[in-house]
């Protein structure tokens, strides 16, 4: 993750293995701590070993994606002003790496639930990258009540209510909660935040905002 003004992070954000190309690198999300197992030669950061091992919710036995749900591809935060920002489905790189979209769009990882269906889908975006803000820049400035709607491709729309704002170190991010698949509906919307670590490249902590539908009664 950069700062406005500075030269781009090479750093990938690990989450899961799977086949699945990159078109950008993209910045610390989550630690990279090896675990020690991998695909092939490449170690699995704890949270690729903890969604490996759940499996991959959205795939049918013949490997194509089963419809559970419309997907997201736009997201509107009026209090951080957003307004329809694109939503771009994103997956794994092979080596076990999150894609992230670059500084004008949001993340929708693909292998978590639509948002509004039963689990928790999670949207991801820079606070900063190419030398920009990107769009999560704010995301620390939401507060419990504020809402957001998420825009789906069969041009239906729902709205959802911050329930929780945290700041985690990125070593103590709670990886089953956040990449939970069982439970209500929820939506986890995550940037980097906190200090930035110049040496590294990389800010140190993550902020996430846990949201569920509004009147969903959770």
């Amino acid at each position: 993750e950069t700062q406005p003004g500075t030269v781009d992070s090479t750093s990938t954000v690990p989450v899961a293995s799977a086949d699945i190309s990159s078109t950008t690198s993209t910045p610390d999300l989550i630690d990279q701590t090896d675990t020690g197992g991998g695909v092939g030669d490449v170690a699995l950061s704890p949270l690729a070993a903890l969604v490996e091992s759940a499996g991959n919710m959205r795939l049918d036995l013949d490997g194509a994606l089963d419809a559970l749900g419309p997907e997201p591809v736009g997201l509107s935060i009026p209090d951080i002003d957003l307004v329809d920002v694109r939503v771009k489905d994103v997956g794994v790189q092979a080596n076990g790496e999150m894609e992230i979209p670059g500084a004008t769009e949001v993340g929708w990882y693909r292998w978590s639930p639509s948002p509004g269906e039963p689990g928790s889908s999670v949207l991801a975006a820079h606070i900063a990258f190419g030398g920009r803000d990107g769009v999560f820049r704010n995301l620390d400035d939401l507060q419990v009540g504020d809402r957001f709607v998420v825009h789906y491709d069969d041009d239906s729309t729902r709205e959802f209510e911050i329930t929780e704002r945290a700041q985690y170190d990125k070593k103590q991010l709670p990886l089953s909660r956040i990449f939970s698949k069982d439970g209500g509906p929820s939506v986890v919307l995550i940037t980097c935040g906190g200090d930035f670590n110049r040496s590294a490249n990389a800010y140190v902590d993550n902020v996430v905002a846990y949201a569920i539908p509004v009147g969903s009664g959770q």
